[in-house]
Protein backbone atom coordinates (compact mmCIF):
# COMPACT_ATOMS: atom_id res chain seq x y z
CA UNK A 1 0.00 0.00 0.00
CA UNK A 2 1.10 3.55 -0.72
CA UNK A 3 2.59 5.35 2.27
CA UNK A 4 0.19 7.85 3.87
CA UNK A 5 1.63 11.38 3.96
CA UNK A 6 0.69 12.19 7.55
CA UNK A 7 3.05 15.13 7.63
CA UNK A 8 1.09 16.86 4.86
CA UNK A 9 -2.20 16.06 6.59
CA UNK A 10 -0.89 17.45 9.89
CA UNK A 11 -0.57 20.90 8.33
CA UNK A 12 -4.30 21.03 7.57
CA UNK A 13 -7.29 21.67 9.83
CA UNK A 14 -9.59 18.65 9.84
CA UNK A 15 -13.29 18.70 10.71
CA UNK A 16 -14.88 15.29 11.32
CA UNK A 17 -18.64 14.94 11.57
CA UNK A 18 -19.77 11.95 13.63
CA UNK A 19 -16.39 11.95 15.30
CA UNK A 20 -17.48 9.94 18.34
CA UNK A 21 -19.17 7.21 16.31
CA UNK A 22 -17.54 3.92 15.38
CA UNK A 23 -15.57 5.03 12.32
CA UNK A 24 -15.02 8.51 13.76
CA UNK A 25 -13.54 7.21 17.00
CA UNK A 26 -11.05 5.02 15.14
CA UNK A 27 -10.11 7.88 12.84
CA UNK A 28 -9.60 10.30 15.75
CA UNK A 29 -7.41 7.73 17.54
CA UNK A 30 -5.25 7.41 14.43
CA UNK A 31 -4.88 11.18 14.09
CA UNK A 32 -4.16 11.79 17.77
CA UNK A 33 -1.56 9.01 17.78
CA UNK A 34 0.24 10.99 15.07
CA UNK A 35 -0.07 14.28 16.98
CA UNK A 36 -2.81 15.61 14.72
CA UNK A 37 -5.59 17.32 16.67
CA UNK A 38 -8.88 17.17 14.74
CA UNK A 39 -12.09 19.11 15.24
CA UNK A 40 -15.16 16.99 15.94
CA UNK A 41 -18.74 17.91 15.16
CA UNK A 42 -21.25 15.52 16.72
CA UNK A 43 -24.74 15.83 18.15
CA UNK A 44 -25.30 14.93 21.79
CA UNK A 45 -28.60 15.67 23.53
CA UNK A 46 -26.59 16.15 26.73
CA UNK A 47 -23.03 17.41 26.56
CA UNK A 48 -22.04 15.04 29.38
CA UNK A 49 -22.72 12.09 27.06
CA UNK A 50 -19.28 12.61 25.54
CA UNK A 51 -17.55 11.38 28.69
CA UNK A 52 -20.17 8.70 29.34
CA UNK A 53 -19.72 7.10 25.93
CA UNK A 54 -17.03 4.44 25.65
CA UNK A 55 -14.46 6.45 23.73
CA UNK A 56 -10.72 6.55 24.37
CA UNK A 57 -10.15 10.30 24.28
CA UNK A 58 -11.37 13.31 26.23
CA UNK A 59 -12.94 16.58 25.16
CA UNK A 60 -9.77 18.53 25.87
CA UNK A 61 -7.81 16.38 23.39
CA UNK A 62 -9.93 17.58 20.47
CA UNK A 63 -11.83 20.69 19.46
CA UNK A 64 -15.47 19.67 19.94
CA UNK A 65 -18.75 21.16 18.70
CA UNK A 66 -22.06 19.71 19.86
CA UNK A 67 -24.13 20.49 16.75
CA UNK A 68 -26.99 18.95 14.78
CA UNK A 69 -26.20 18.66 11.05
CA UNK A 70 -29.91 19.05 10.27
CA UNK A 71 -29.76 22.69 11.40
CA UNK A 72 -28.63 24.60 8.29
CA UNK A 73 -27.90 27.97 9.89
CA UNK A 74 -26.02 26.38 12.78
CA UNK A 75 -23.89 24.27 10.45
CA UNK A 76 -23.09 27.18 8.13
CA UNK A 77 -22.03 29.27 11.12
CA UNK A 78 -19.99 26.48 12.77
CA UNK A 79 -18.07 25.56 9.60
CA UNK A 80 -17.31 29.23 9.03
CA UNK A 81 -16.07 29.46 12.63
CA UNK A 82 -13.92 26.32 12.37
CA UNK A 83 -12.66 27.25 8.88
CA UNK A 84 -11.38 23.73 8.09
CA UNK A 85 -9.19 22.67 5.18
CA UNK A 86 -10.73 19.19 5.14
CA UNK A 87 -14.21 17.93 6.05
CA UNK A 88 -14.65 14.19 6.63
CA UNK A 89 -18.40 13.59 6.75
CA UNK A 90 -19.14 10.44 8.77
CA UNK A 91 -22.29 11.49 10.66
CA UNK A 92 -25.28 9.40 9.61
CA UNK A 93 -28.44 7.61 10.62
CA UNK A 94 -27.31 4.02 10.08
CA UNK A 95 -30.42 1.88 10.58
CA UNK A 96 -30.31 -0.66 7.75
CA UNK A 97 -33.74 -2.23 8.29
CA UNK A 98 -36.28 -2.25 5.49
CA UNK A 99 -38.84 -0.59 7.78
CA UNK A 100 -40.29 2.51 6.12
CA UNK A 101 -40.62 4.05 9.58
CA UNK A 102 -37.01 5.19 9.29
CA UNK A 103 -37.42 6.88 5.90
CA UNK A 104 -38.16 10.37 7.20
CA UNK A 105 -35.31 10.20 9.70
CA UNK A 106 -32.87 9.13 6.98
CA UNK A 107 -34.00 12.04 4.80
CA UNK A 108 -33.60 14.54 7.65
CA UNK A 109 -30.20 13.36 8.90
CA UNK A 110 -28.50 11.79 5.91
CA UNK A 111 -29.75 13.88 3.00
CA UNK A 112 -30.52 17.27 4.56
CA UNK A 113 -27.51 17.02 6.88
CA UNK A 114 -25.16 16.21 4.00
CA UNK A 115 -26.58 19.02 1.90
CA UNK A 116 -26.03 21.48 4.75
CA UNK A 117 -22.41 20.41 5.08
CA UNK A 118 -21.80 20.57 1.34
CA UNK A 119 -23.18 24.10 1.25
CA UNK A 120 -20.98 25.08 4.19
CA UNK A 121 -17.91 23.43 2.65
CA UNK A 122 -18.48 25.21 -0.64
CA UNK A 123 -18.87 28.59 1.03
CA UNK A 124 -15.48 28.09 2.74
CA UNK A 125 -13.75 26.75 -0.40
CA UNK A 126 -12.19 23.82 1.45
CA UNK A 127 -9.42 21.61 0.06
CA UNK A 128 -11.25 18.27 0.34
CA UNK A 129 -14.70 16.94 1.26
CA UNK A 130 -14.85 13.21 1.96
CA UNK A 131 -18.27 11.59 2.18
CA UNK A 132 -18.52 8.10 3.66
CA UNK A 133 -21.19 6.17 1.79
CA UNK A 134 -22.03 2.48 2.01
CA UNK A 135 -21.97 -0.74 0.01
CA UNK A 136 -25.67 -1.00 0.85
CA UNK A 137 -26.42 1.39 -2.03
CA UNK A 138 -25.76 -1.38 -4.57
CA UNK A 139 -28.70 -3.49 -3.39
CA UNK A 140 -29.42 -6.50 -5.54
CA UNK A 141 -27.08 -5.87 -8.48
CA UNK A 142 -24.71 -8.65 -9.47
CA UNK A 143 -21.29 -8.67 -7.77
CA UNK A 144 -18.51 -7.77 -7.97
CA UNK A 145 -19.89 -4.28 -7.42
CA UNK A 146 -18.29 -1.65 -9.63
CA UNK A 147 -18.59 2.09 -9.11
CA UNK A 148 -20.05 2.53 -12.61
CA UNK A 149 -22.96 0.12 -12.04
CA UNK A 150 -26.52 1.27 -11.57
CA UNK A 151 -27.56 0.97 -7.93
CA UNK A 152 -30.73 -0.65 -6.56
CA UNK A 153 -31.02 0.53 -2.92
CA UNK A 154 -33.10 -1.79 -0.74
CA UNK A 155 -33.70 0.31 2.38
CA UNK A 156 -34.50 3.91 3.34
CA UNK A 157 -30.93 4.18 4.63
CA UNK A 158 -29.39 3.13 1.32
CA UNK A 159 -31.72 5.43 -0.66
CA UNK A 160 -30.54 8.34 1.51
CA UNK A 161 -26.91 7.42 0.89
CA UNK A 162 -27.48 7.38 -2.89
CA UNK A 163 -29.12 10.81 -2.72
CA UNK A 164 -26.23 12.14 -0.59
CA UNK A 165 -23.72 10.76 -3.10
CA UNK A 166 -25.52 12.53 -5.94
CA UNK A 167 -25.58 15.82 -4.08
CA UNK A 168 -21.87 15.43 -3.36
CA UNK A 169 -21.07 14.77 -7.01
CA UNK A 170 -23.29 17.67 -8.08
CA UNK A 171 -21.29 20.03 -5.85
CA UNK A 172 -18.12 18.61 -7.33
CA UNK A 173 -19.25 19.16 -10.92
CA UNK A 174 -21.18 22.43 -10.61
CA UNK A 175 -19.17 24.23 -7.92
CA UNK A 176 -15.80 22.51 -8.36
CA UNK A 177 -15.86 21.32 -4.73
CA UNK A 178 -13.11 18.66 -4.31
CA UNK A 179 -15.28 15.72 -3.26
CA UNK A 180 -14.40 12.05 -2.78
CA UNK A 181 -17.11 9.48 -2.03
CA UNK A 182 -15.92 6.29 -0.32
CA UNK A 183 -18.24 3.29 -0.33
CA UNK A 184 -17.30 1.21 2.70
CA UNK A 185 -18.10 -2.50 2.80
CA UNK A 186 -19.43 -3.91 6.11
CA UNK A 187 -16.78 -2.37 8.30
CA UNK A 188 -16.12 -4.01 11.68
CA UNK A 189 -13.67 -3.68 14.54
CA UNK A 190 -12.90 -2.07 17.88
CA UNK A 191 -15.32 0.50 19.35
CA UNK A 192 -18.24 -0.81 17.30
CA UNK A 193 -21.64 -1.11 18.95
CA UNK A 194 -23.14 -4.64 19.14
CA UNK A 195 -25.99 -3.80 16.73
CA UNK A 196 -23.90 -5.11 13.82
CA UNK A 197 -23.48 -8.79 13.16
CA UNK A 198 -19.81 -9.34 14.11
CA UNK A 199 -19.81 -7.43 17.42
CA UNK A 200 -23.27 -8.88 18.15
CA UNK A 201 -21.99 -12.44 17.84
CA UNK A 202 -18.85 -11.70 19.86
CA UNK A 203 -20.57 -9.91 22.75
CA UNK A 204 -23.39 -12.45 23.03
CA UNK A 205 -20.94 -15.34 23.17
CA UNK A 206 -18.71 -13.56 25.67
CA UNK A 207 -21.79 -13.09 27.84
CA UNK A 208 -22.60 -16.81 27.58
CA UNK A 209 -25.85 -16.18 25.70
CA UNK A 210 -27.31 -17.92 22.68
CA UNK A 211 -26.84 -16.07 19.39
CA UNK A 212 -30.01 -15.91 17.29
CA UNK A 213 -29.17 -15.82 13.59
CA UNK A 214 -30.71 -16.50 10.21
CA UNK A 215 -29.55 -19.62 8.40
CA UNK A 216 -26.60 -17.46 7.41
CA UNK A 217 -26.43 -18.34 3.74
CA UNK A 218 -26.23 -14.69 2.68
CA UNK A 219 -22.70 -13.63 1.77
CA UNK A 220 -21.09 -10.39 2.80
CA UNK A 221 -17.78 -8.65 2.38
CA UNK A 222 -16.46 -7.66 5.79
CA UNK A 223 -13.66 -5.10 6.07
CA UNK A 224 -11.60 -4.35 9.17
CA UNK A 225 -11.81 -0.73 10.35
CA UNK A 226 -8.10 0.07 9.97
CA UNK A 227 -8.36 -0.57 6.22
CA UNK A 228 -11.10 2.04 5.87
CA UNK A 229 -9.12 4.55 7.95
CA UNK A 230 -6.19 4.06 5.56
CA UNK A 231 -8.47 4.86 2.61
CA UNK A 232 -9.78 8.04 4.25
CA UNK A 233 -6.27 9.32 4.97
CA UNK A 234 -4.99 8.42 1.50
CA UNK A 235 -7.93 10.33 0.02
CA UNK A 236 -7.05 13.39 2.10
CA UNK A 237 -3.43 13.34 1.05
CA UNK A 238 -4.20 12.98 -2.68
CA UNK A 239 -4.94 16.40 -4.15
CA UNK A 240 -5.56 15.01 -7.65
CA UNK A 241 -8.72 13.01 -6.84
CA UNK A 242 -11.88 15.01 -7.52
CA UNK A 243 -15.50 13.93 -7.99
CA UNK A 244 -14.83 10.19 -7.61
CA UNK A 245 -16.77 7.30 -6.05
CA UNK A 246 -14.41 4.60 -4.76
CA UNK A 247 -15.15 1.15 -3.32
CA UNK A 248 -13.23 0.23 -0.17
CA UNK A 249 -13.28 -3.51 0.47
CA UNK A 250 -11.31 -6.76 0.24
CA UNK A 251 -12.95 -7.82 -3.03
CA UNK A 252 -14.33 -11.13 -1.74
CA UNK A 253 -17.35 -12.30 0.23
CA UNK A 254 -17.99 -14.90 2.91
CA UNK A 255 -21.16 -16.49 4.26
CA UNK A 256 -22.48 -15.01 7.48
CA UNK A 257 -22.75 -18.61 8.72
CA UNK A 258 -19.02 -19.11 8.20
CA UNK A 259 -18.17 -15.87 10.01
CA UNK A 260 -20.32 -16.96 12.96
CA UNK A 261 -18.74 -20.42 13.04
CA UNK A 262 -15.27 -18.86 12.90
CA UNK A 263 -16.02 -16.61 15.88
CA UNK A 264 -17.79 -19.41 17.73
CA UNK A 265 -14.79 -21.65 17.27
CA UNK A 266 -12.37 -19.04 18.55
CA UNK A 267 -14.55 -18.53 21.65
CA UNK A 268 -15.31 -22.28 22.04
CA UNK A 269 -19.05 -21.57 21.90
CA UNK A 270 -20.27 -22.99 18.59
CA UNK A 271 -23.14 -24.73 20.40
CA UNK A 272 -24.63 -21.32 21.23
CA UNK A 273 -25.02 -20.33 17.57
CA UNK A 274 -28.71 -20.77 16.72
CA UNK A 275 -28.97 -20.68 12.95
CA UNK A 276 -32.50 -20.24 11.62
CA UNK A 277 -33.76 -18.63 14.82
CA UNK A 278 -34.74 -15.49 12.90
CA UNK A 279 -35.97 -14.92 9.36
CA UNK A 280 -34.11 -13.28 6.52
CA UNK A 281 -34.93 -9.63 5.87
CA UNK A 282 -37.37 -8.70 3.10
CA UNK A 283 -35.47 -8.07 -0.17
CA UNK A 284 -32.44 -9.82 1.30
CA UNK A 285 -29.24 -9.32 -0.69
CA UNK A 286 -27.58 -12.69 -1.12
CA UNK A 287 -24.08 -11.77 -2.21
CA UNK A 288 -22.09 -8.56 -1.80
CA UNK A 289 -18.48 -7.91 -2.67
CA UNK A 290 -16.66 -5.22 -4.57
CA UNK A 291 -14.24 -4.62 -7.36
CA UNK A 292 -11.56 -2.63 -5.51
CA UNK A 293 -9.31 -1.97 -8.51
CA UNK A 294 -10.20 1.74 -8.55
CA UNK A 295 -9.05 2.18 -4.94
CA UNK A 296 -5.78 0.48 -5.79
CA UNK A 297 -5.28 2.56 -8.92
CA UNK A 298 -6.30 6.02 -7.65
CA UNK A 299 -5.33 5.81 -3.99
CA UNK A 300 -2.58 3.23 -3.95
CA UNK A 301 -4.75 1.50 -1.33
CA UNK A 302 -4.52 -2.14 -0.29
CA UNK A 303 -6.28 -3.89 2.62
CA UNK A 304 -3.39 -4.18 5.09
CA UNK A 305 -5.31 -6.20 7.69
CA UNK A 306 -6.74 -9.54 6.58
CA UNK A 307 -10.21 -10.68 7.58
CA UNK A 308 -8.77 -13.33 9.89
CA UNK A 309 -6.38 -10.93 11.60
CA UNK A 310 -9.17 -8.36 11.90
CA UNK A 311 -11.47 -10.89 13.56
CA UNK A 312 -8.76 -11.88 16.03
CA UNK A 313 -8.05 -8.25 16.89
CA UNK A 314 -11.74 -7.46 17.33
CA UNK A 315 -12.36 -10.45 19.59
CA UNK A 316 -9.35 -9.58 21.76
CA UNK A 317 -10.46 -5.96 21.99
CA UNK A 318 -13.95 -6.90 23.19
CA UNK A 319 -12.45 -9.36 25.66
CA UNK A 320 -10.11 -6.79 27.16
CA UNK A 321 -12.43 -3.82 27.22
CA UNK A 322 -15.67 -5.37 28.35
CA UNK A 323 -14.86 -8.70 29.90
CA UNK A 324 -11.22 -8.80 30.88
CA UNK A 325 -11.71 -6.52 33.88
CA UNK A 326 -14.29 -8.61 35.71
Amino acid sequence: MKKIDLEAISKKKILITGGIGFVGTNLVIKLLSNRIKPTILDFLSNGNEFDQNFIPFKKDEVEFYNKDIRNREEILHTVEQVNPDYIIHLASMTNLTRDFYHAHQSVDINIRGTLNLLEAANSQKIDKFIFLSSSDVYGGVAPPFQETQNVIPASPYSVSKVASELYSLMFSKVYDLPVVVLRGFNVFGKYQQPNRVIPYIITELLNGREVKLTEGEQKREFNYIDNLIDAILLSLANSEIHGEIINIGYGESVKVRDIALNIGGKLESIDKLKFGAISYRPNEIWDMYCDNSKAKRLLGWEPRISLEKGLNSTIEWFKSQYYGKR
